[in-house]
């Protein structure tokens, strides 16, 4: 498989001026260091932190058998048994994964853990309530999200707490190689590509970065990843929308957006592009989380 790290800038501390001229504006990603090793959540946040904060939470994890998506229930601590077990050998069969849960909304304790947010990154638009467009992933070592591209075709902020992942990019450009099922999901599995049945794969350009503790990885919209991780870890996303990138996911409901999809995408661009307050939006919105979750 052809990598090409090179591609991926390493700046630490990046400017908020600078990672819109340099990256967001060019569609380019990169990893950004110096930040999250600022925050009381980089050093705090565990599964046990977590139960100890919302003791009586349930939360969902996500299996991922060839194309499907079963759901399990658990509080913090039968997962982190789980994951114990999983880690120390005791159990051979990989646990699920805990995959976009909202957990800034459902323990809202956990927001002055990340002060003070980037918010040079975003649109202002964004500033109200910014948490609540985020999305958590925890889960064991292994766990794997296969190749896909966010619904939306959002800008994508990735922020690594703790453990190590191996993301596998492809810029929204190689799609056409990668097989595309279901929108946003692709059959070719970029650790072991079956070129036989996937020749046009030949074509594409995997970009692979390893995103380790206290890293941001920024992933332009429509940018494909397929991720695995290295270690038990924790990590969150904010999906966001610029008055640009809004505009070209409105423009994908010509390439089969799902309905769902370009709702979501015309309510942003109420607010992105006319000024409705995210107050008013947020109402509308909020529902997008359960239905990516």
């Amino acid at each position: 498989m052809l990598t090409i790290d090179l591609e991926i800038d390493r700046r630490y501390q990046l400017s908020g001026d600078d990672f819109l001229s340099e990256y967001v504006n060019k569609s380019r990603p990169v990893v950004i260091s110096g930040v999250i090793q600022n925050w009381d959540g980089f050093t705090k946040w565990s599964l046990p932190y977590f139960q100890s904060l919302a003791p009586e939470l349930k939360i969902y994890a996500k299996h991922f058998n060839k194309g499907k998506i079963e759901i399990e229930n658990f509080t913090f601590q039968e997962y982190a048994d789980v994951l114990d077990k999983y880690e120390q050998g005791e159990q051979q069969t990989l646990p699920p994964y805990c995959h976009d849960l909202p957990l800034f909304s459902l323990i809202p304790e956990l927001v002055k853990d990340v002060e003070p947010f980037v918010l040079e990154y975003l649109p202002k638009w964004y500033s109200y309530k910014w948490w609540r467009y985020c999305q958590f992933f925890i889960g064991p070592s292994r766990s794997l999200t296969p190749l896909h591209f966010d619904c939306l075709l959002t800008n994508n902020l990735f922020f690594q707490i703790s453990g190590r992942k191996q993301f596998t990019l492809f810029l929204k450009e190689d799609a056409q190689y990668c097989y595309r099922y279901n929108w946003r999901w692709f059959k070719v599995d970029p650790e072991k590509p079956d070129l036989a049945q996937y020749p046009l794969y030949r074509n594409a350009k995997p970009i692979q970065v390893i995103v380790n503790p206290g890293d941001i990885l920024y992933m332009p919209p429509g940018t494909l990843h397929h991720v695995r991780s290295w270690d038990k870890s924790i990590s969150f996303n904010i999906d966001w929308h610029t008055q640009s990138s809004v505009l070209q996911g409105l423009a994908a409901s010509a390439k089969g957006m799902p309905l769902k999809n370009i709702y979501y995408n015309f309510l942003l661009a109420l607010g992105l592009i006319f000024k409705v307050p995210p107050q008013v939006i947020f109402k509308f919105y909020k529902t997008y989380l359960n239905y990516v979750s």
